[in-house]
């Protein structure tokens, strides 16, 4: 079968299209078609040798597809021949073909496009558990969100006007301060223009926010711990700026204010039993409300190179995704 391939970590670029050997299936494994796959920012990162997580090389990179199972192992019992699914793993997505562990495999509903199904892994699940789970966001509070218009920002937006926040985007250019305001959300803070931290304590009469959904890192990061309210909660999800931000340890001390992280693969590792519930809640949060992940742009598949590039350039809205159809 043909994949994307990584044999040594460094550029984007030294990933290739080429043959590798089909993937076997083991007892408790699934193994099906790739129709979609889309692309985060740890997906570069871990070509880039820069991930938390380092894959024995070569290997396949993506975390996230879709597609239709082939073959399923003598375990399991959940799964079926035929049944559309979705995965969410460190590695194997760019492929014609997968395998990945029954726990990490999804049916998608039907009435759900493969692209969407794929898409909410990376973007609903994790606002979902950085929301709903981590932070406990209640109804009438205040919740900013930085990358506001990323694939997993813009899910956090929407679920957080979902569950009845009060929901502040945060975004770097006036054109994604534009998308945001023509799907509805009206206050928007344009970093690119306009003080962050600043901002955020005008626009709450000095309090801050109740949760920061942050996934910008460094100078965003440090501010936020700057426009936080007295008891207030800074979601850590990742560092898209390219820089880990410093925690001047007395901020969150004078507001009693809390750090979280929120990292779905960690903590997905330690609760197995309890991420079929997240993707079955966030699942029919999304058919109930009808709310979706936009897709900015869809690469063939072997054109991976090119979309993870557009990726990492930082101007799009919405999702990268690489289709096998295309």
């Amino acid at each position: 079968m043909k994949a994307m391939y990584c044999r040594e970590f460094g550029p984007i670029e030294n990933i290739v299209w080429t043959d590798v050997p089909v993937p076997v299936c083991g007892p408790k494994q699934v193994r099906f078609s790739t129709s979609v796959a889309t692309l985060g920012f740890m997906d570069a990162l871990m070509i880039k040798g820069e991930y938390q997580i380092k894959p024995s090389l070569p290997y396949v990179p993506g975390s996230v597809s879709a597609g239709v199972v082939l073959e399923v192992g003598a375990e399991v019992h959940g799964i079926k021949v035929g049944q559309r699914v979705t995965a969410s793993d460190h590695q194997g997505a760019f492929a014609e073909e997968r395998v990945v562990g029954e726990e990490t495999a999804v049916v998608t509903p039907d009435g759900m496009e493969d692209v969407q199904a794929a898409a909410l892994r990376l973007t609903f699940t994790p606002s979902y558990l950085a929301l709903v789970i981590r932070a406990e966001l209640e109804k009438g509070e205040t919740l900013v969100v930085t990358g506001a218009t990323g694939g997993i920002g813009f899910a956090a937006m929407q679920l957080g006007k979902y569950l009845g926040a009060r929901v502040i985007g945060v975004v770097g250019s006036a054109a994604k301060a534009a998308f945001l305001q023509t799907h509805g959300f009206t206050e928007v803070i344009d970093y690119s223009v306009e003080n962050y931290k600043d901002r955020v304590n005008a626009l709450t009469g000095g309090n801050g926010a109740d949760v920061i959904f942050e996934v910008i890192g460094g100078d965003i990061f440090e501010q936020s711990l700057r426009c936080i309210n007295v008891g207030g909660r800074v979601l850590v999800l990742g560092f898209a700026g390219g820089r880990i931000g410093n925690v001047p340890a007395n901020l969150p001390l004078l507001k009693n204010a809390s750090i979280i992280g929120s990292f779905l693969g960690g903590w997905r590792k330690r609760h197995v039993e309890a991420g079929p519930q997240i993707n079955a809640a966030v699942q029919k949060i999304l058919t109930e409300s009808g709310m979706k992940t936009p897709v900015a742009r869809t690469f063939p598949m072997p054109q991976a190179v090119d979309a993870l590039k557009t990726m990492l350039d930082r101007t799009n809205t919405g999702q990268i995704v690489l289709s096998m159809s295309s």
